[in-house]
């Protein structure tokens, strides 16, 4: 008997420009979705239902970098997760495709209209869509879920917002994660991701037997002291963040190339 034959990855589109000609009609799920936390979850697990509903894929899509960022508005943008990751979670619950729209500077002058009409209607050809109930688009975010209701209707596609999650009195958001990073508090950071906060790299041998985990400029850390972490692959591991953001896996012997770590807790400094 031969071996079952394993189902390939959700793909990962870079643009509308790489969706595959006569692709849809489909469920759209549209957000930044850095970190994929339990809100987010929430989002793609609703798309997934209507998408089931209505015998139609699910498309999760994303904006990278950071709208926020390429604004240049007075935001804790640290990144929580990579695009990469990002795509990963998402075809861990169960998505079609993932679509990253490259955020520019000439993307943020369109219109709600022409955004709906570019990517949702154009490049996707949604036949729902779901989003957050606080959640706006368009230049200067003039478009709201109203917006976007009364878009489909003239477009051919539903409209569903879905209401914020909380978890444990605090609303759960990519920025209330970072705040909880910056603190120092990975206990919350997981609360709020529904795992430990993740961070990918590349090793490097820092001497004294450490290895360091060099990260992108911008990609959120944890407050400076010592925690108790695991690296892909292994067991438990001892971390250090220093002062100056620096990510060091102490007595772990001399590693290179690509890693990641995950924050379980945060330990009494020495």
């Amino acid at each position: 008997m031969s071996a079952p034959v394993a189902e390939a990855a959700a793909p990962l589109w870079h643009g509308v420009g790489e969706v595959p000609a006569g692709f849809g009609p489909c469920v759209v799920t549209l957000g930044v979705f850095d970190g994929l936390h339990r809100g987010h979850t929430r989002l793609v697990e609703r798309a997934l239902r209507v998408g089931s509903d209505r015998r139609l894929p699910t498309v999760v899509v994303t904006f990278d970098p950071h709208p926020a960022r390429v604004l240049g508005l007075p935001r804790d943008t640290a990144q929580l997760s990579t695009v990469d990751r990002r795509a990963e979670l998402a075809r861990r619950l169960g998505v079609d495709a993932i679509c990253v729209l490259p955020f520019t500077p000439e993307f943020a002058t369109l219109g709600p209209a022409e955004f709906v009409e570019q990517v949702l209607v154009g490049g996707l050809r949604a036949q729902a869509v779901v989003v957050g109930a606080d959640f706006t688009f368009g230049h200067r975010a003039a478009g709201t879920v109203e917006t976007l209701r009364d878009l489909g209707s003239r477009h051919g596609f539903s409209t569903h917002g879905v209401d914020l999650l909380h978890a444990v009195g605090a609303r759960c958001s990519s920025t209330a994660v970072r705040e909880c990073l910056r603190l120092g508090d990975v206990h919350g950071a997981t609360r709020i991701l529904g795992r430990p906060h993740h961070v990918e790299g590349t090793l490097r041998p820092a001497g004294a037997g450490a290895t360091e985990l060099v990260v992108a400029p911008g990609t959120a850390v944890p407050a400076s002291g010592r925690y108790l972490g695991r690296l892909s692959g292994t067991g438990p591991i001892t971390l250090r963040v220093t002062g100056d953001g620096r990510l060091l896996l102490e007595s772990t012997g001399v590693r290179r190339g690509a890693g990641g770590v995950e924050f379980i807790d945060r330990m009494e400094p020495r």
